[in-house]
């Protein structure tokens, strides 16, 4: 005979919900402690990991900074003492020191950016692993990975070689005044795969290093101030010349100006002459990145000496358009 304690109608109600709920939670019970289990285990060593990375990315931000910067306090001392036996120019010298710190800054940024990607991309193969994904294939996988991404992503191999090249030569450093064909202006950062130039109406240009052909720096070794002038074709040449002498002297002997200034002022011959005009041009060499105030100087001295001495500049000239 069949068993009639089985029969679902001749249980007592409470019975039933009994039978029902034990499995599930016999189930409930089973995962929590697998819960447990896992993050007694797992769970604590991917927090490990986590705080690990997070120490070492500090730690190493903290050496590259600090291996740069004795880079640069060695390199001052060498030039001091080179200095010393081999008379050089103090500005120079000074302009050399501020060389060295920006290329310092602009490879300890590049150096902590790599590390931190380094320690943060193993520290995700370690918390994969601890989660239970093979990584086993995924690290064999990433040759051919590798090989279709390099395919695929030719550009930006490019940039990076590129940046690195323009790195390790030292061909741009931050706070440089450049002209890099697609923007002028002050780099504010480099990286491997771009570079950041803040232009002088304070739009922030992004420029692919691949991209990079050319590269027009204002702030390596020196520049030069160039003030052409357009001079009445009427007007005495020999006073010009006097007056151009005696400003350039005048700006040269002054304190304010002698720091930025390099050397006395070349004052060129007649340029250029037709029946209104004839140009002169005076150059000086400065300090790199002050040769626009330098410039800014000269000029307002100029003006203020032609007005003094009665010499007139060119009237500009029209072009008249066929109708």
């Amino acid at each position: 005979m069949p068993d009639d304690s089985l029969d679902p109608d001749s249980l007592d109600p409470l019975d039933l919900g009994t039978l029902l709920s034990g499995p599930t939670t016999d189930d409930a019970l089973t995962l929590a402690d697998q819960a447990v289990h896992w993050l007694a285990a797992s769970g604590v060593k991917i927090v490990v990991i986590l705080v690990v990375a997070t120490v070492l990315s500090v730690v190493a931000a903290w050496l590259l900074r600090r291996f740069f910067r004795t880079m640069v306090s060695s390199g001052s001392r060498l030039s001091h003492v080179a200095g010393s036996v081999i008379k050089r120019d103090p500005r120079s010298q000074k302009a050399a020191q501020a060389r060295r710190e920006q290329r310092a800054e602009t490879l300890s940024n590049v150096a902590r950016n790599l590390s931190r990607a380094v320690i943060w991309a193993i520290a995700l193969m370690m918390i994969l692993s601890e989660i239970g994904v093979n990584i086993a294939p995924v690290i064999a996988s990433l040759g051919v990975v590798g090989l279709a991404a390099g395919i695929g992503a030719q550009t930006i191999i490019k940039d990076v070689v590129a940046g690195i090249v323009m790195l390790f030569e030292d061909i741009i450093a931050v706070g440089d005044w450049v002209d890099i064909e697609y923007a002028e202006g002050t780099v504010e950062s480099i990286n491997l795969r771009a570079t950041q130039v803040r232009g002088t109406d304070g739009v922030l240009w992004t420029v692919r290093n691949g991209e990079i052909i050319r590269v027009g720096n204002y702030a390596r070794g020196f520049s030069n101030a160039v003030v052409t002038l357009d001079i009445d074709a009427g007007a005495d040449d020999e006073k010009v010349t006097h007056v151009l002498e005696q400003v350039t002297a005048e700006l040269a002997a002054d304190e304010a100006w002698q720091e930025p200034i390099l050397s006395p002022a070349d004052i060129t011959g007649i340029l250029d002459v037709d029946g209104t005009r004839y140009q002169r041009r005076v150059v000086i060499q400065t300090v790199p990145g002050q040769q626009w105030g330098v410039e800014r100087e000269l000029r307002a001295r100029i003006r203020a000496g032609f007005a003094a001495a009665d010499i007139a500049f060119a009237m500009p000239r029209f072009v008249e358009t066929a109708k």
